[in-house]
């Protein structure tokens, strides 16, 4: 069965009401197809510019890490903290301990470790960390006071990162008796915080 208008529309091509009713739907289907188009060009730019601003976010993870300095005052040597901020939800135990060998920023703290010192290696295992430098840390003149300084800032430092329960120092890849022959660190140190 055929409905009244769409015979109108089959038999009728020239009449007047028809050719405003083709000239509208003709333009209709322009009209929706520019939309069409159109929409897709805006959401392309959109999605383009979405990941544009997705890389300029500040959503970067820092942790603060404590690291210990020897601070001189008129009767001691001790240790006093810097907080230092490292990228990343944990930094391992190699970026922390080589931020320590650079030095303090603060003017008031004084670095505990010849500045030619390197650190060979770090790693943990098990709960300890072990940490390899190089030879250069034994060669400072060093009473006890300044070497328990040097072996504290060490231990406490290494304790920062996650897992560390105790540090083993050494030198040149050998656990040695002592870095200036008054403390002990053939052994690892057990750290409490």
């Amino acid at each position: 069965m055929t409905s009244l208008s769409t015979w109108h529309r089959q038999s009728c091509q020239s009449c007047k009401q028809c050719q405003v009713a083709q000239k509208i739907l003709a333009s209709g289907r322009q009209v929706e197809a520019f939309s069409t188009r159109t929409s897709m060009r805006y959401f392309f730019i959109l999605i383009f510019i979405m990941f544009i601003l997705a890389g300029c976010s500040d959503d970067r993870v820092v942790t603060s890490i404590d690291l210990y300095f020897m601070e001189v005052t008129e009767t001691e040597f001790k240790l006093a903290s810097e907080t230092r901020n490292f990228d990343g939800p944990q930094p391992g135990i190699m970026p922390v301990m080589k931020a320590w060998l650079e030095g303090p920023q603060a003017p008031k703290l004084n670095r505990v470790v010849p500045e030619d010192v390197r650190l060979i290696n770090g790693f943990i295992l098990d709960g300890v960390a072990y940490l390899d430098f190089s030879s250069e840390i034994t060669k400072a003149a060093m009473g006890s006071e300044l070497e328990a300084v040097l072996v504290e800032s060490i231990a406490l430092t290494a304790a920062q990162v996650k897992g560390v329960k105790s540090v083993q120092i050494m030198v040149e890849g050998e656990i040695i008796e002592s870095l200036a022959g008054h403390m002990l660190i053939n052994k690892p140190i057990k750290i409490d915080i």
